[in-house]
């Protein structure tokens, strides 16, 4: 899982159903019953009135690495939030960077899968942030220019009540593109 964040992550057991709403950073879910789709979910977080994970497609397998097919975000608000939902366990991602990295414009990068770094964004040790770059924002529609990023590399000193993990970005920003990321979802508990 990302270490961007210090919350309290709650540990489910493996099976255990909860609603949508419940499901704590870090967990991978389907919904049930699942009426044939029987996708995975890896819970990232709630963000500006939105609940955003990642899907994966039927065939994901437990203890592999799967690449997500998208990004969903769902209003917290929305009826689908009280849906039960089965906890298959929890996720982490695996990041696999380029020897270099290439300068893009971020709209150029919405696979759900791009890894980034924004210049000047760097760690305590002047090592530079990496965001996977989840794709264009659902939040408003006055904001469908802009892309949502979610940053995988810890931040020091700030608490999770001063930060959030997600960043929203205008199409023509200027990234460095650093490679790709999967996620291995594991069965059980963190």
């Amino acid at each position: 899982m990302f270490i961007s964040t210090d919350k309290k992550v709650p540990t489910y057991n493996v099976g255990q159903t909860i609603q949508r709403r419940h499901v704590s950073t870090g967990h991978v879910f389907r919904y049930t019953p699942s009426s044939g789709e029987g996708y995975l979910y890896a819970h990232l977080d709630e963000y500006q009135g939105a609940i955003y994970s990642l899907k994966f497609d039927r065939n994901a397998k437990e203890n592999t690495s799967s690449i997500p097919m998208n990004f969903t975000s769902t209003p917290a608000g929305s009826d689908r939030v009280t849906n039960n939902v089965e906890i298959v366990g929890h996720f982490q991602f695996n990041i696999d960077l380029d020897h270099t990295p290439q300068l893009s414009v971020i709209s150029g990068a919405t696979d759900a899968r791009t890894v980034v770094s924004l210049r000047n964004d760097v760690d305590d040790k002047g090592y530079p942030h990496l965001y996977l770059v989840l794709g264009r924002t659902h939040v408003s529609s006055n904001d469908a220019t802009r892309i949502i990023l979610i940053q995988l590399t810890k931040t020091g000193g700030r608490t999770s009540q001063e930060w959030s993990a997600f960043r929203t970005f205008p199409l023509d920003t200027m990234v460095a593109i650093r490679g790709n990321a999967d996620v291995t979802i594991y069965e059980g508990g963190e």
